[in-house]
């Protein structure tokens, strides 16, 4: 039977699968309200936006608390005067270590003497440290800052491939976003933005083979009776500091064409540069390979919340159940890659080498039988064996020590 198998990289604090809910008001609803919209609104209507307002303020309030003790951020998202130590605003209010050094060394009487009574000495210094005005500038404080953006004549890089549009969709928004009435019999509004997606057309039985097909997606706005325009968006997940991917749809991938490179990597074990060079030979498509490494990133994160937990419990209801920790490093810091494997599922997970990871991937009802080495984390599952590797060295440490 094909073991499955599932990475989860997930922060030592909190689960990286648990996502913000997304803000329900955008900048262009939010400029659009003022003291007269707000008096031309019902009761009803009030508290409907009130809502909304009280939601993504909670939600602005919580990601200002978050800090890398509380949450998965890394300790260099925080600001210099919040991290302590010697730099930051957190320096000038600790005492110094040692008054003693911090105070000004006394002058010797020698060098008092020497200093008053040679005035023309310390002109000298002076005159020889200080610049002359006749010194021409090198030009560096007086050059003007670089503007951002492209420069003139340079030749820029963007695709270069074009495809014919097989498809538009258009994309309308069904409420009002400041009263919350019913759009979907308004007349639609202007397009505000569009974009471009290739993916696999659907394979049906009276087609064969794999077809490249262009849609575009177009979103429009409606006016409301109360006179708020909304606007239709494409959804969008951010980055987090577990998944340096955001998730969004606008995107140039569509989600077949994902699928067929994540099993392109996956189940076949071609590299981002064959993945390449099979879309360019087999569908004439030409793809970048970080483009190639976004698409499984981006699958990866979006499958993460269904396939572990479906493997999670797969584990869970096993009834013998290995478990084993190692060392191991992410960006230069230590920790511990944790692997538990039945006879069908395996699942990786790193975090700290402590009993809460053992706790949160068994779960508080695993009655089955874990093989594991002596560390003391283990020893509080309900049935438990300890490996006959482990055993044997422990009996050949005592035997020695008898001896000894």
């Amino acid at each position: 039977m094909a073991r499955s198998r599932a990475n989860s990289f997930r922060s030592k604090r909190r689960r990286s699968s648990s996502a913000e809910p997304p803000v329900q008001l955008s900048k262009h609803d939010l400029s659009q309200l003022d003291a007269d919209a707000l008096a031309a609104l019902s009761h009803a209507q009030l508290q409907g936006l009130s809502e909304k307002l009280l939601a993504d303020l909670k939600l602005a309030h919580e990601r200002l608390d978050q800090t890398p003790h509380n949450s998965s951020r890394p300790p260099s998202s925080q600001a210099p005067w919040e991290r302590g130590g010697g730099h930051g605003r957190d320096a000038t209010d600790q005492a110094p270590s040692d008054p003693a050094s911090q105070a000004p060394r006394p002058e010797s009487s020698a060098a008092r003497a020497d200093d008053e009574g040679n005035p023309a000495a310390e002109t000298a210094d002076a005159s020889e440290t200080t610049p002359s005005d006749s010194t021409p500038s090198t030009g560096a404080e007086h050059r003007a800052p670089k503007r951002p953006g492209q420069r003139p004549g340079a030749p820029g890089h963007g695709r270069t491939q074009t495809f014919a549009i097989t498809q538009v969709r258009a994309h309308h928004p069904t409420h009002c976003a400041r009263c919350g009435s019913d759009l979907q019999d308004q007349a639609p509004g202007a397009c505000h933005q569009a974009h471009l997606v290739l993916d696999l057309g659907d394979l049906g039985e009276a087609r064969i083979g794999l077809e490249l097909i262009q849609t575009k997606h177009a979103y429009h706005e409606r006016t409301c009776g109360c006179g708020h325009v909304t606007r239709a968006e494409p959804g969008h997940t951010p980055a987090d500091e577990a998944w340096g991917v955001a998730l969004s749809e606008r995107h140039l991938v569509g989600p077949r064409l994902l699928s067929f490179i994540c099993a392109l990597s996956s189940r076949m074990h071609l590299s981002r540069r064959r993945i390449q060079e099979f879309l360019g030979d087999w569908l004439n498509l030409a793809l970048s390979i970080a483009t190639i490494n976004q698409c499984l990133h981006e699958a990866a994160r979006a499958l993460e919340p269904v396939v572990e937990e479906q493997l999670l419990q797969q584990a869970r209801d096993s009834g013998l159940l290995h478990a084993d920790e190692t060392s191991w490093f992410e960006a230069g810091k230590l920790v511990w890659l944790w692997v538990f494997t039945s006879a069908t599922t395996t699942v990786f997970t790193i975090g700290a080498r402590s009993k809460a990871v053992l706790t949160r991937m068994l779960g508080p009802l695993f009655n089955g039988w874990l093989m594991s080495d002596g560390y003391w984390a283990y020893s509080n599952s309900r049935r438990k064996n300890i490996c006959f590797r482990n055993n044997k060295l422990a009996l050949s440490r005592k035997k020695s020590f008898v001896n000894f």
